[in-house]
């Protein structure tokens, strides 16, 4: 079975992974760094850190997400997963 290459989940294990799919969802959408921090009333700043996996607020990550039109599921770290469509 083919996904396609934009999936709505954030799929990552830290906060650099975190980063990375923030980083890889913006340039996705074509948004720079200014357009997301305006879109989510954030400073460019903050999204270069969120986005090297630095720490940022819980609110801030969370509307990045939302801005980005995607999804964030926490997973206990043992728990199996099945993914039906």
């Amino acid at each position: 079975m083919e996904h396609p290459a934009e999936t709505p989940f954030f799929r990552a294990m830290d906060s650099k992974s975190f980063g990375a799919s923030v980083r890889s969802a913006r340039q996705e959408r074509k948004l720079t760094q200014s357009g997301l921090a305006e879109l989510i009333n954030a400073s460019r700043h903050t999204i270069v850190r969120l986005e090297q996996g630095e720490n940022v607020s819980l609110e801030t990550a969370i509307a990045a997400v939302r801005a980005l039109e995607r999804d964030i599921a926490l997973i206990p770290r043992f728990s199996r997963l099945d993914v039906k469509q």
